[in-house]
Parts: C-alpha cells; structure tokens; sequence
C-alpha cells in the first residue's frame, strides 16, 4: 500500500465517522444540531460584521470619495459626451448618405480638444553610471 492510498483510505474512514457521527445526532437530538448549527452561524456573521466593519472604515470609503471627486472633476473638465447607441447612428448614416455625397470641409476637421494629459519633467540628459551597479 503507497502512502497516497494509505491517505486516501484515511481520509474516507474519518467522512464516514463524521457522516455516522451526524446521522445519529439528528436521529437522537435532533434540536440541538438544529441549536449548534445556528450558533455556528451566529458566530460566523458576527466575525463577518467585525471584519466588514474595520475593514470598511479605513480605506474603502476614502478611496470611494476620492474616486467619486476625480470622476466629477473630469466630467466637469470634459463635458458629458452624447454617445448615441451603436445600431441607430449606423444605420442612420448609411442610408443617408450612400450617394457618395461630401460633406462641408470645416466640419470634418474638428477641433481637437487639448488632451487631458500632462507631462512631467525629468532628468533626461543626465547618463547613468553604469560602474556603480
């Protein structure tokens, strides 16, 4: 017998003590597995209320907030854009404009708008001692 056969055999006898040790329980006292089972639970969801709670109240809600006021700075940086569903604007310029017709030159070329994006100024000339590695 290998010792992975051995494990397997062992483990298999101690679920079926386990199985024969609960089916008696709940022939015999069928109330109080019913008991320990709710306490089990009741223990369970007040460590889970514990752990929500200290774990909600020192990032969570500060990163929430933070993300919440980047998002409405962008909004109010961006303008809301109307995007129209991808069906309806398809169609609708297909069929339209399916004569081959060109459009006003100016509004082609739009505006672009300036970039959200900033850069950040660094040593770029300065070379890297590669001895001191």
């Amino acid at each position: 017998m290998n010792g992975r056969s051995f494990t397997f055999a062992i483990f298999v006898l101690i679920i079926g003590l386990a199985i024969f040790g609960l089916v008696s329980s709940v022939i015999t006292n069928p109330m109080g597995v019913l008991r320990n089972i709710g306490i089990m639970l009741a223990v369970v969801g007040i460590f889970y209320l514990l752990y929500k709670m200290f774990t909600n109240s020192s990032g969570s809600a500060n990163s929430q907030s933070s993300y919440k006021r980047a998002a409405k700075q962008s909004s109010r940086k961006h303008g809301k854009q109307n995007v129209a569903p991808l069906s309806n604007s398809f169609f609708k310029s297909n069929t339209s404009n399916d004569k081959g017709k060109k459009g006003n030159p100016s509004s082609l070329k739009r505006k672009r708008k300036q970039s959200h994006l900033t850069v950040i100024e660094g040593k770029k000339n300065k070379k890297k001692d590669r001895a001191s590695f």
